[in-house]
């Protein structure tokens, strides 16, 4: 592993650099330090004090960002929350992202060690991407997610989760968050218990317009991007209308009615992401009962062990006729919104929901680009809404999401060309992570 205090230079690979533009091919990236320092053809000029890793035949592209995660949740099958929550499966779970060339998360859940785990991953002490993240989130009394904590066994960590009812306290919850200088406001605004148990038969609270309108205006007051929870239509425009900036999910519970709402969204820039890999959870180990074995060595045994367990969430979801039949039809819905958002002009934005059972950290970030091709964006545009747009959806671009000189050195490496096979991201051959290297001998959690 290269020290983040060197000078590295990726030389011969294919560069897709996030901008969309046609790719390098000889290409030659030098980074110093933790940035990027030239960027060019073969005539670049390289350090003589640079170590040269060769590239022949394979892509470089930006390290992926996946702008939509909850880091607290474990992601197996909340059967064994002594294994499952350890320290030691927490710091795997956080160098699993490495693994599948995801270099930046963005954090959207309540989370009360948010502080912590930044700070040990700035320093060192844990191994993995970046993060940023809300830290708090806001839902009406009783509303989302409040009855899926109590499903997952986790009500008792959801410590920053605010629960308002009225204008004036959603002032105060907006204040108070803003206190701990978070990278965003996250507000759930939706009647239904989506990912749980209970996915399309649910009538639960949400805000009111007056109440929805202070938390968006109130979290702009205090320099906050706004992102906001919804699952129908009509909470889309609400949130919409209300001027929140971006959709936390594309809609999942309706296509009726939708065309006016993507339409409001192109018109108003607010874009979307789109955690489709989160419904496929529901039901992605019955079609691939040999799913788990093949992650060994890159997610946490004690994450994988707990999904086949007899009280495992997911394996009760994974063998529910009746949850799988709601899922199916929802990820279908999911799939149809985003085609369509897309062609109508919306931001589409990578982001996973990664946390829930079965939605297992880092392995699910290529599935999800797979998914958003699927839905008729390039190849290219795919790559872009894990690199570029990312980084604009989390207000990272100055420094993230494309390969430039003067950006911070995040960087991937694949076998393969992901413009012919969109799957090639699978096969992440080096990672650079803030000027470190990890090679395909540290990637692994072995």
């Amino acid at each position: 592993m290269a020290s983040g205090n060197g000078r590295v230079a990726l030389v011969g690979g294919t560069l897709i650099d996030g901008n969309g533009g046609v790719p390098l091919r000889d290409a030659v990236v030098v980074i110093d330090g933790n940035r990027i320092a030239a960027v060019g053809g073969p005539g670049t000029e390289i350090p003589k004090d640079a170590e040269t890793i060769r590239c022949d035949g394979k892509t470089v592209l930006p390290g992926l960002i996946d702008a939509h995660v909850h880091v607290t949740s474990s992601s197996g099958g909340q059967a064994s929350p002594q294994t499952e929550y350890s320290p030691a499966t927490r710091a795997a779970k956080m160098k699993s992202w490495l693994l599948f060339g995801v270099t930046t998360i963005f954090d959207m859940g309540s989370n009360a060690v948010f502080d912590q785990l930044k700070a040990d991953l700035e320093s060192g002490k844990v191994v993995g991407p970046r993060m940023f993240g809300v830290k708090y989130a806001i839902t009406s009394p009783g509303g989302h997610p409040t009855g899926l904590g109590r499903e997952l066994r986790l009500a008792d960590r959801d410590t920053n989760l605010f629960q308002v009812a009225t204008a004036e306290e959603a002032r105060t919850a907006v204040k108070k968050a803003a206190e701990g200088k978070p990278d965003g406001l996250k507000i759930h605004h939706t009647r239904s218990q989506f990912p749980g148990i209970s996915c399309l038969d649910c009538d639960l609270e949400k805000h009111d317009g007056e109440t929805l309108r202070a938390l968006v205006d109130e979290g702009h007051k205090q320099g906050l991007k706004v992102f906001c929870h919804i699952a129908w239509p009509s909470e889309a425009r609400e949130a919409i209308e209300a001027g929140v900036d971006c959709l936390a999910h594309t809609i999942t519970h309706a296509e009726t009615g939708t065309r006016p709402v993507f339409e409001l969204m192109a018109a108003r820039g607010v874009g979307m992401h789109t955690t489709m890999t989160r419904i496929e959870a529901y039901f992605v180990f019955k079609r691939d009962p040999f799913l788990r074995e093949k992650l060994r060595g890159k997610v946490p045994d004690a994450v994988l062990d707990s999904l086949g367990m007899p009280n495992s969430i997911s394996r009760m979801r994974n063998e529910s006729d009746e949850v799988e039949g709601d899922a199916r039809r929802i990820m279908e819905i999911a799939r149809a919104n985003t085609k369509r958002a897309h062609k109508m002009g919306v931001n589409i934005f990578c982001g996973t929901d990664s946390g829930g059972p079965g939605g297992l950290h880092g392995a699910v970030v290529p599935r999800e680009i797979e998914i958003i091709n699927e839905c008729g964006l390039t190849p290219m545009q795919s790559i872009q809404a894990a690199t570029r747009d990312a980084a604009a959806c989390i207000g990272q671009s100055a420094n993230l999401g494309t390969v430039e000189k003067g950006k911070l050195a995040d960087v991937i490496v694949v076998a393969g060309n992901p413009l012919r096979d969109i799957s090639d991201l699978r096969k992440i051959d080096l990672v650079v992570r803030d000027g470190v290297v990890f090679g395909s001998s540290q990637l692994t959690l072995n």
